[in-house]
């Protein structure tokens, strides 16, 4: 399915098909064996979480796609003691540039790029702290998207409570949640309405990919699809009619909840469409806050394949892409995707920010 780089709805969608390259790292081909090797540790979720994991997976079948001359792997992590292992396997295996999935593989990234100088690695949604210069961290400032389907979410609500939660408080989750809420204010503000946000209370300062400051719900990890479930149920009998979950396949089980609650309740998703990823349940999702994960990757391994990796810091923005709000719905008009549109242009010039600070908090 063509990604969608502006603000759309999604038309169509098809199911991605896994497995058309080499995948795991067993006894490859004659033929394999002279290809560039591009390695990916996936985190605990797994592969076909239809989140960020997925998502990074498939940025690696995009890369095949345009140099047949890669051949693609990946390693599952069932818990953080499989990061260090993973990577060393994929060392030995002489991959040409190893992906690591997600800011919990950041000590063993950070560790296997300061051992190795000359192995290039890419990691997704984090920044080791190294002095290694083989290492291209992609970032994504999720916020902006976030603050859209914040508005979206509270313009589209019939009982003015939505909700978000994420699965553990990093920043690069944290900050999700941080622009959903200032989404909502902003809607509040603009508007004259009182939308109330249950989950995540934003702190004092600026939320960046260093530090998200605020408090909430939180379920612990990004593995138990039935944390996602209650999380979603509770919500939903506190009045709320959206559901934003920042935490990956957890999600999932709050989808079921929205399911099982009925007509009028729905999630917002989080890091890729939810509706290319799971068709079946597509009109469970209002809209998806999606991260520019499988460009980010598939760009990277193209670049190391063809001998032009740079380590450094990618920053995926609205502007270039690396985060954008793909709309699911039916329910938005005309006027709400035109008043979405003008937002993205005032959020991409910095005239509107996407800080909740800078708009007054919905009396609770």
């Amino acid at each position: 399915m063509k990604r969608i780089r502006r603000l759309g709805v999604v038309l169509g969608a098809s199911s991605l098909v896994l497995g058309t390259v080499t995948i795991g790292v067993g006894a490859m081909s004659a033929t394999a064996a002279s290809k560039f090797k591009a390695c990916i540790v996936i985190d605990t979720g797994g592969v076909k979480d239809k989140s960020f994991n997925q998502s990074a997976y498939q940025g690696g079948l995009d890369a095949v796609k345009v140099n047949p001359n890669i051949a693609l792997s990946y390693l599952t992590s069932t818990s953080s003691t499989d990061y260090a292992p993973n990577i060393t396997t994929f060392e030995n295996k002489g991959c040409g540039i190893i992906v690591t999935v997600g800011f919990n593989m950041d000590a063993a990234t950070a560790a296997a790029a300061n051992a190795a100088p000359n192995q290039k690695f890419a990691i997704v949604d984090d920044k080791p702290t190294t002095t290694s210069k083989n290492v291209l961290a992609l970032q994504y400032q999720t916020n902006q998207a976030a603050f859209l389907g914040g508005y979206l979410d509270a313009a589209t609500s019939k009982t003015h409570v939505v909700a978000t939660y994420g699965g553990m408080n990093f920043p690069s989750v944290a900050m999700y949640m941080s622009g959903f809420v200032a989404g909502v204010r902003y809607y509040d503000q603009t508007t004259k309405s009182k939308v109330k946000v249950l989950g995540f209370t934003p702190g004092k300062g600026n939320c960046n990919l260093a530090s998200c400051p605020g408090t909430g719900s939180f379920v612990g990890n990004f593995t138990s699809q039935t944390d996602g479930k209650t999380f979603a149920q509770n919500f939903f009998a506190q009045g709320a009619d959206f559901v934003f979950p920042v935490a990956g396949s957890v999600g999932l089980g709050s989808v079921v909840a929205a399911k099982q609650a009925g007509a009028g309740h729905q999630i917002t998703w989080v890091d890729s469409n939810g509706c290319a990823t799971d068709p079946t349940e597509c009109k469970w999702y209002n809209a998806t806050v999606a991260k520019g994960v499988e460009p980010s990757v598939k760009t990277a391994i193209l670049a190391a394949a063809d001998g032009k990796f740079k380590g450094g810091v990618y920053h995926g923005t609205l502007a270039n892409g690396g985060t954008l709000l793909e709309l699911n719905t039916t329910s938005a008009s005309s006027a709400l995707k035109a008043t979405l549109a003008k937002i993205t242009r005032g959020i991409e010039s910095g005239k509107i920010s996407v800080q909740p600070s800078a708009y007054p908090a919905t009396p609770k």
